[in-house]
């Protein structure tokens, strides 16, 4: 073979190992680029889940609270109208057998027990 052909034929395959390396090397970044992209996009995902978490939390803390507030206000108004029917209560027992009252007649105590027993609060005495 000539000189000529033989450095044509190295040049050739220096060229060929040439694109052959950027191929592999393009290739090679390709994959390196996609996978850092989709750590990325997982890191994302997850701080994102992460707060969502946290949000739903204080939203469930919150809802707790104000349902024990809400229980409470609710325990509050039944121990009061309880306290209040105990008091009503004793008031009915105590004109019914207080001696001397004529039972014909709705005196100012009589009158103040009925409206408070169908007013549904204690009116101040």
């Amino acid at each position: 073979m000539t000189p000529l052909a033989l450095r044509f034929r190295i040049g050739l395959l220096v060229l060929a190992g040439s694109h052959a390396g950027c191929a592999w090397l393009g290739w090679t970044l390709r994959d390196r680029s996609a996978d850092l992209a989709d750590a990325s996009a997982q890191a994302t995902q997850q701080a994102s889940r992460a707060d969502s978490v946290q949000a739903a939390h204080q939203q469930n803390l919150a809802n707790f609270r104000t349902g024990a507030q809400a229980e409470s206000q609710r325990l509050a108004a039944q121990a009061e109208r309880t306290r209040q029917f105990n008091t009503l209560q004793q008031d009915i027992e105590t004109h019914a057998k207080t001696p001397g009252r004529d039972r014909g007649d709705a005196d100012a105590e009589f009158v103040r027990i009925w409206r408070e027993a169908n007013a549904g609060r204690a009116l101040p005495r």
